[in-house]
């Protein structure tokens, strides 16, 4: 069993790698929680894998927040005696991330099921077929904000 990892070394880690200082999400309680940009994600995944052998990615969760509505939240949990998530912003019109599966095997359902929920493309991966939804879904992302008709 991998021993707890301290916050503060997850904190050091990501700055490290982002060449900037980190901040705790203070909205996310009992996890130790921060934001980075979705451009850095795969480096900063490696690295915490690398230097800090975290390597359990418990899931990947998405919302298309009421207070952002251009935006949607991607957040990448992992577990290690403690919760700790990396939280992505991406622009609701073109949302893009890379693909975890090169480093973790096990990010293929997660992604799958945040690229078809919410539409975003996930690069750097083979096409799949519908995981969740019927093969002849055509009423797009089902999470996803719906504009108000007026």
């Amino acid at each position: 069993m991998a021993n707890k990892l301290m916050p503060e070394d997850f904190l050091r880690c990501v700055s490290a790698h982002t060449q900037q200082p980190c901040e705790l999400a203070g909205h996310i309680i009992n996890e130790t929680a921060i934001t980075i940009p979705a451009d850095d994600l795969h480096n900063i995944v490696a690295a915490l894998m690398n230097d800090l052998n975290l390597t359990h990615l418990s899931a990947i969760t998405a919302q298309q927040r009421e207070d952002c509505p251009d935006e949607i939240q991607v957040m990448y949990h992992f577990w290690q005696g403690g919760g700790y998530t990396l939280i992505v912003w991406l622009p609701a019109a073109e949302p893009v991330l890379t693909s975890l599966m090169d480093l973790i095997i096990g990010a293929d359902f997660y992604e799958r099921e945040v690229a078809e929920m919410y539409g975003i493309t996930i690069a750097n991966r083979e096409e799949t077929p519908p995981l969740l939804l019927p093969d002849d879904w055509n009423e797009g992302p089902p999470m996803r904000r719906k504009e108000e008709s007026v």
